[in-house]
This record gives C-alpha cells, structure tokens and sequence, in this order.
C-alpha cells in the first residue's frame, strides 16, 4: 500500500505542475482567455461544468478545513485557479497521511480517527 500513497503523491505534484505550465503558456502564447470572442455556447457549459464542480470539491474542502480562513482561501483559490489548486489541495493531503495507510483515508477530516 505505501506505493500507491507515493505514487498518487507524485501523481497529483505532476498534474498540478503540467497545468500551471500549461496554463501559464497558453496565456503568453494566446494572451488573454477574457475575449468576447471565445464566449460561445461550448464555453458557457464549459464554465458551468468547472463552476459545479468547484462547488462539489468546495464542500470537501469545506468539511476538510478546520478555520474558517484557511476554508474561504482553499475555495477562492479553487475559484480563480481550478484544477491546479485541486491538484495541490490533494496532493498537501496525501502529505498529511502515512505512505502505509490506505489512500481514501484523505477523504476524512482527522487521520487519527480512522481505525
């Protein structure tokens, strides 16, 4: 079990990094992705697809969080950032977990409790 906490360790680390990279060349390349022209039909359920599912992975984040502070920054970089900051949430929670427990332990708020 201690190698798939590592793996999705690095797993979730290198997602996180290809779509900051990626994200990061497309507006260098493309600039910004505010035009009116890119505002089309497929665009607008794109937006509400990524908006439900920032809602979704809010409430985890929610339930995960113990201050409130710490829950409205996780949400609001949830907000402006997507998937990146999903990928590194996870990944910090992988790193809150021993490499021998099972990985679905980072569903829970407190690790102790799992038995």
């Amino acid at each position: 079990m201690a190698g798939g906490v590592v793996l999705a360790r690095v797993g979730f680390i290198a997602l996180g990094t290809i779509l900051a990279a990626t994200i990061a060349y497309t507006c260098v390349t493309d600039g910004s992705p505010f035009r009116m022209e890119l505002l089309t039909a497929w665009m607008k359920e794109t937006l509400l697809d990524f908006y439900i599912l920032v809602f979704i992975f809010g409430c985890w984040v929610w339930y995960k969080e113990d201050s409130v502070a710490s829950r409205i920054i996780w949400i609001v970089l949830l907000v402006c950032f997507g998937s990146v900051t999903a990928a590194y949430y996870v990944s910090i929670q992988l790193f809150k977990i021993s490499v021998h427990d099972p990985i679905y332990t980072i569903l829970y708020r407190r690790y102790d409790s799992i038995e």
